[in-house]
């Protein structure tokens, strides 16, 4: 399979095909042209058609949870799939280009596809292209078409995880190393379940038979990062409650700290109960490093206020304790407690640290699914 200049001109009319079609005309060798961008296009102009204006809404098309990934992307995390399919490819520069050193520049580039596990039922399914070292700045390879299966399906791939409309197309410049997500185009008649075993081609676009790179079917127990707590992040912030008595919860909500994207902030509300049986709440905030899976939070308690704004100038406040928290998955907050020594009489004390208390979620942001 490769893209003919008559493909290209296809595509430069914006001619759209099925999905599942191939552009018209044949090549010299008797194989078929894939219109690459072409079906991309019209995956592009389906996801414009069927965007909700100004409502933040759950992606059903998405082909892995939308908490698996973030923007950018980042390079080599192929090291922690054990099943990862990687070799050399040879990717060709652009083959319509009026110049001919750019036309017939070839270079190796390392190809891997592979998973990042997102729990226990599903993955995402990538694809990064590394070019050498010593590759040219002035010459560049094209990004390489790319299929599904035996029946030559074009997905969308996207550099920009979880978008709609984000997309990199066959024959765009390779101007550094890349890494995409396979995803679903809104709209699409055809769904692909990357989890499956799979086979992803990688046409170079120089006629040569497309390299097959067969991906087996996702299994979360082959990945140790899903032993491991969820990096806390938004997707975590909601309300978390024990399900064997209700009455009580815990709100989480986590930001960020200025537009350092290093350092993010954890809230804690806990909703909970003094000695006497009276609604008696502890607050508490911390600063983290992104990608922390723990965290402590210092916790304060109120007091000199009154209701509904009638005190004075302002509340008092003082620490109560601390509150350690992680997520095990997206459902689950496991936390231990421990109140500080010396806390006035009837201000409620107590610890848990071990083995602690796992709640579950109740609810979760709008917009910001975390599964």
């Amino acid at each position: 399979m490769h893209l003919s200049s008559r493909s290209l001109l296809s595509t430069a009319l914006f001619v759209l095909v099925s999905p599942l079609a191939v552009a018209a005309g044949t090549q010299p060798n008797g194989g078929t042209s894939i219109n690459y961008r072409a079906l991309q296009i019209q995956a592009t102009q389906q996801a414009i058609r069927g965007a909700q204006a100004s409502e933040y809404f759950a992606n059903p098309y998405r082909a892995y949870p939308p908490s698996c990934l973030n923007a950018p992307i980042p390079f080599q995390l192929y090291q922690n799939d054990p099943n990862k399919v990687s070799t050399t490819i040879t990717l060709t520069g652009d083959p319509l280009a009026g110049n001919d050193t750019e036309k017939n520049y070839t270079e190796n580039d390392t190809v891997t596809v592979f998973r990042v596990p997102c729990g226990a039922n599903a993955s995402a399914l990538l694809l990064e292209i590394d070019r050498p070292a010593n590759a040219s700045t002035q010459y560049y390879p094209v990004f390489p078409g790319v299929t599904i299966g035996s029946a030559g399906f074009v997905p969308r791939v996207a550099s920009d995880p979880n978008t709609f409309f984000s997309y990199v197309y066959a024959f765009d410049p390779l101007l550094e190393s890349t890494v995409v997500v396979f995803e679903n185009a809104v709209g699409a008649a055809t769904l692909i379940d990357y989890d499956q075993a799979i086979t992803v081609g990688i046409d170079n676009l120089s006629g040569a038979p497309a390299t097959a790179f067969n991906v087996p079917a996702y299994n979360a127990s082959a990945y140790a990062a899903n032993a491991q707590p969820l990096p806390i992040s938004g997707y975590q912030s909601g309300n978390f409650y024990d399900p064997t008595h209700s009455g009580e919860g815990i709100q989480v909500e986590v930001g960020e700290i200025g537009t350092a994207s290093s350092t993010r902030s954890i809230t804690i509300a806990w909703y909970t109960f003094d000695d006497t049986g009276t609604p008696y709440w502890l607050f508490g905030q911390a600063a983290f490093t992104t990608g922390a899976t723990s965290v402590s939070v210092p916790l304060y308690y109120g007091a000199n206020g009154g209701f509904a704004g009638n005190f004075g100038s302002s509340a008092t406040f003082e620490q109560w304790g601390t509150i350690s928290v992680n997520f095990p998955d997206c459902n689950t907050m496991k936390f231990t407690y421990a109140s500080a020594a010396g806390l006035p009489a009837g201000v409620p004390t107590g610890s848990n640290t071990n083995p602690g208390k796992t709640w579950t979620r109740l609810t979760q942001l709008n917009g910001l699914t975390c599964q």
